[in-house]
């Protein structure tokens, strides 16, 4: 296993760090039937990505941030869902949160990575009901988050979305970081995929939160908790996410081309290989090739992020445009799955075989809120015709 440069050698490079997330795939993917009975990726797992350095993509660069392009941090968090695509998850859901971080003054951030720099972190929208109150220094905070991937593993967790009050009086929203010591988790993530996403919910109860570490002032006229972020900035974490999942899309074509090198046989018929099969040839290459778009798909989104000056917002167009990309990207990675589940046969649905875990694994995450086709599409074709959107957090 590689283990971190120290702070005095060069920051490794972005194809080192890719080569890093590569060397974890066999491990990632030996642990996906751990993962999923816990519930969370394996701590062999966690271990490995922190002394890997995948924990400090976008780590402040005073406590260790490595900072790579947009394009390599989603080839590297794709290379982890290549290995586990749960596990992927929880290193893009960490990448995107900790970016928030880079804008919170110094005491904050030596309070949070000083000791730690490998700090897990998380991000998760919370319940309506949720409140915030001010108090002398900070903030009263007490709020439920539904979804709050990783809960259970993490150290910290950005709450977006919290109502502030200053007596009965609503005065807006805020977001803010708690640590997870503070937090109540409940065990409620249970779904046929992403089990070892711990997806599970988490509640705060009358925490005190400094003013150091409250991430946005509060907005009047919150419609809802997506304006308490940067559309651009949502958009963009969430290509985090989906990279994770065309990763376990490549996953799959791994095992799939692994078995039929064993020369695994067709039954009923004259095949003693399924790879002499012209009829497999091709199923085996068109799923190669719709993984392959997806890929490209997601890289194209990435590059779109690379090429934008910092502090710029995408305008509403590109931005949905980018969405639509990245619909795509997960569109052809399913598609390319039901082609490599073709190929596989029933013994891909043994339990036993990872397959069938990449595949639910892609079918539930690729569902995910704001992944999901219907809307986004609805979402790009308003755009391009300049009709009113169909969310509220356009600028």
């Amino acid at each position: 296993m590689t283990p971190i440069p120290p702070a005095t050698e060069e920051t490794p490079t972005a194809q080192e760090l890719t080569a890093r997330a590569s060397a974890l795939v066999p491990l990632l993917r030996s642990n996906i039937a751990k993962t999923e009975k816990l519930g969370n990726p394996a701590p062999e797992n966690l271990a490995a990505l922190k002394d890997a350095g995948l924990f400090r993509l976008t780590t402040p660069p005073d406590h260790g941030g490595l900072h790579p392009s947009m394009r390599a941090q989603v080839q590297i968090i794709s290379e982890v869902g290549r290995g586990c695509a749960s596990t992927g998850w929880i290193v893009a859901n960490h990448a995107a949160s900790t970016e928030f971080t880079l804008i919170l003054p110094d005491e904050a951030t030596q309070e949070i990575f000083g000791d730690n720099p490998d700090a897990i972190f998380l991000s998760a929208g919370c319940a309506p009901d949720a409140r915030a109150e001010r108090v002398p220094g900070g903030l009263r905070v007490s709020a439920r988050a539904p979804y709050a991937s990783g809960c259970e593993i993490s150290d910290w967790a950005l709450l977006i979305g919290i109502p502030l009050y200053e007596g009965d009086q609503a005065k807006g929203a805020v977001n803010v970081l708690v640590a997870l010591g503070e937090a109540k988790v409940e065990r409620t993530w249970n779904v046929a995929g992403m089990s070892g996403t711990g997806t599970n919910a988490m509640t705060v109860t009358d925490v005190f939160v400094p003013e150091r570490r409250t991430l946005v002032v509060e907005k009047d006229n919150l419609d809802r908790l997506e304006e308490l972020l940067s559309p651009t900035d949502l958009v963009k974490g969430n290509l985090h996410s989906l990279s994770s999942l065309v990763g376990g899309a490549r996953g799959a074509l791994d095992l799939v081309r692994e078995t039929l090198a064993r020369d695994k046989p067709i039954v009923y018929s004259t095949y003693r290989r399924a790879a002499d099969s012209p009829a497999v040839q091709q199923a085996f290459t068109e799923a190669t090739h719709l993984i392959d778009t997806a890929s490209l798909h997601m890289l194209h989104v990435a590059d779109e992020f690379d090429a934008l000056p910092p502090h710029t917002e995408l305008s509403r167009v590109a931005r949905a445009r980018a969405r639509m990309h990245s619909a795509s990207a997960l569109a052809r990675a399913r598609e390319g799955m039901q082609k490599l589940l073709d190929v596989a046969g029933t013994s891909g649905f043994a339990h036993t075989n990872a397959l069938q875990v990449y595949w639910r694994d892609l079918e539930v995450g690729s569902r995910h809120a704001m992944l999901g086709l219907p809307m986004i599409l609805e979402d790009y074709g308003r755009a391009l015709l300049d009709v009113g959107p169909t969310i509220t957090q356009y600028h």
